[in-house]
């Protein structure tokens, strides 16, 4: 149940990141102030949420399965995200 939870956990933070970018494409900004004000809200909410989330998971379970499979996790989406942008 640890490495599910921090799986759950890893798979929302990546969801929202990418529901985040998704906003900055369909909004085509070209302001910088606009798209780092986007960056520093998604960084904030993201922060809050899943550190939050993280902490419950770490509380209930083995801290060191949740961390791990959260990284985990984490490590893959972004070397997933990396490969697909490769022409």
């Amino acid at each position: 149940m640890e490495y599910i939870a921090g799986i759950l956990i890893a798979v929302l933070n990546q969801g929202l990141l990418n529901w985040r970018l998704q906003q900055l494409i369909r909004r085509k900004n070209t302001n910088p102030k606009k798209i780092v004000n986007l960056a520093r809200v998604s960084l904030v909410e993201r922060l809050m949420l899943v550190g939050v989330l993280l902490v419950f998971a770490m509380q209930r379970f083995d801290p060191l399965s949740v961390i791990l499979s959260f990284f985990f996790i984490n490590l893959s989406f972004s070397f997933y995200n990396s490969c697909q942008s490769k022409p």
